[in-house]
């Protein structure tokens, strides 16, 4: 029984998922002027930080995509041999075969047809207004807007690994 190797699951957690030594904590929120030399080191860790945010989600995928690949082999091997209620023991606790039902997510299309039954459901005395309330609701949304960092790559080789470790 061989399972997909997702692509990238050789990749390592970079050597230091803290900012290089000699580097302050980071900043507070106060109201106070920041030195040319502290804005440098804060976008270096910034940039530190977004590689290392960057890498660990990669490697949550290629983990999550495993994990999933063992639990359709898990789940096939207990619905062949007609074990479906089998409660396997494991260091810690046990692994068992579970119904997990949740809500299918709100759409707009879904919200749209369960809209367009209801009022089909009331009745002729009813207009359907499903039309008139999701123009409403798309209308009065509100946005979230917030201020972020985005960061961009050029095509520029990597620096060479420093030699302090880091």
């Amino acid at each position: 029984m061989s399972l997909p190797v997702p692509a990238n699951s050789t990749q390592m957690i970079p050597r230091s998922i803290y900012p290089p030594a000699n580097e302050p904590a980071p900043p507070s929120s106060t109201n106070k002027a920041i030195l040319p030399t502290e804005f440098n080191k804060y976008v270096r860790h910034f940039v530190h930080y977004d590689t290392l945010t960057k890498s660990f989600q990669q490697q949550t995928t290629n983990a999550r995509q495993m994990k999933d690949a063992y639990e359709d082999k898990i789940i096939q091997a207990l619905e062949q041999t007609n074990m479906k209620n089998a409660i396997i023991q494991i260091a810690g606790g046990t692994v068992k075969l579970i119904e997990d039902k949740h809500p299918a997510p709100l759409t707009f299309t879904h919200l749209e047809t369960m809209l367009h039954d209801y009022f089909r459901a009331k009745g002729a005395r009813f207009p359907d207004e499903t039309d008139a309330i999701l123009r409403y609701i798309k209308q009065n949304r509100k946005d979230v807007t917030s201020s972020k960092l985005k960061r961009e790559m050029v095509n520029v080789p990597p620096p060479p690994p420093s030699s302090d470790g880091v």
